[in-house]
């Protein structure tokens, strides 16, 4: 099978569900190629860097697709994955040609919706009739009930077909254990009676790092504690710090490191598909404070429970009163249990036979 993106293997969340994916369907027995304009990992053989899918200057605009290069991905493999590449328009061009090929070739496809362009609000104009994707010969996959809900109004032929259909993104919660919470901290100059808050985002305007700022602020007056602010990406600049709150800025050894060293998890963002930071939280049995994004409450009807960014008294509890963060992380952890990512394969088995149904125009896979 082939997975096609934009970007493979960064740290952006479309990157990192695709390798989750990856894992899954190798685990199913099928060997798996990545298909994508730029990867930012090291290329394995196996890899095929497609024109069309990405830019070679930053802003500019993608080449023209290739389409012999498209036609020999769908000719050559048995299932086809179009990950956000069929979603966010950054090259609706290639996009429209990859399904032309997959549907000319008749490849089961799954086409997986992180960030349909009504969503992404700098991109509402550039929406095609044909994008994002919606012919209802392939599967279409989003990532939450919200957007599912706007393919079936949007496109109805897709909601007579039951061609869409919500798989939430996975945990890896076995990666999450064992991490190394004081030797992280002393590396970092962090104290064992300080307050370490970990911000899992871009910095961008949607992540909301003001807000971010604020908790930290507000938390040092609260407690008098030194309270540190760790921002994983390491780039742009965030303006000064409130008084007493130290910045840290970069990415972590591993994730089981970062959590293990964490306090709170702070993710206070407007708009999120869904917000991994948050279920990884809980899956590391660490507190999150959150924006409530639209999305957050398909998390919360999971029975995971995040504390909201304004109230500084709960955030302020979980910090100091051990018991109490232990009962509200120890609920949370138990509730995360159905996302975690060793049930993934079987979902992805069940995605993958209805996508041959569909594309073979059955009621059932052949």
């Amino acid at each position: 099978m082939c997975i096609v993106s934009h970007r493979l293997g960064s740290y952006d969340g479309v990157s990192v569900e695709a390798a989750k994916w990856q894992r899954g369907f190798s685990r199913l027995g099928y060997s798996v190629t990545r298909a994508a304009g730029f990867f930012a990992d090291d290329a394995s053989g196996s890899d095929v860097t497609v024109t069309g899918l990405w830019a070679p200057t930053f802003g500019g605009c993608p080449p023209e697709p290739d389409i012999t290069q498209l036609r020999r991905l769908c000719r050559t493999h048995d299932l086809l994955v179009i990950d956000n590449a069929g979603s966010l328009p950054t090259c609706p061009q290639t996009a429209v040609a990859l399904e032309a090929e997959a549907l000319r070739a008749g490849i089961p496809t799954i086409v997986r919706h992180h960030d349909p362009p009504w969503q992404v609000a700098w991109m509402k104009d550039v929406a095609q009739h044909r994008f994002p994707l919606h012919n209802p010969r392939m599967l279409h996959v989003t990532i939450n009930r919200l957007t599912e809900l706007q393919f079936r109004s949007r496109y109805p032929e897709l909601d007579a077909a039951d061609a869409v259909t919500t798989m939430h993104n996975s945990v890896d919660t076995a990666a999450l254990d064992g991490g190394r919470r004081w030797a992280t901290r002393r590396r970092m100059g962090v104290a064992d009676d300080d307050v370490l808050l970990v911000h899992l985002a871009r910095n961008i305007g949607r992540k909301n790092v003001p807000a971010a700022l604020r908790v930290a602020g507000n938390l040092r007056r609260r407690t008098g504690r030194e309270v540190h602010y760790w921002l994983t990406d390491p780039g742009g600049e965030i303006g000064a710090p409130p008084h007493g709150v130290r910045i840290h800025r970069g990415h972590a050894p591993s994730a089981a490191d970062l959590h293990a060293a964490a306090d709170i998890v702070l993710l206070p963002l407007h708009w999120e598909g869904w917000g991994l930071p948050v279920v990884e939280a809980a899956a590391a049995r660490r507190p999150a404070v959150t924006f409530p994004y639209p999305v957050l409450s398909e998390i919360h009807g999971l029975g995971i429970a995040t504390v909201d960014h304004r109230d500084i008294e709960m955030i302020t509890a979980l910090v100091d009163d051990p018991q109490r963060r232990r009962a509200f992380t120890s609920a949370n952890y138990r509730s995360c249990a159905a996302l975690d990512v060793r049930r993934l394969p079987a979902s992805l088995g069940r995605a993958a036979r209805r996508a041959n149904a569909l594309m073979a125009g059955s009621g059932a896979a052949t």
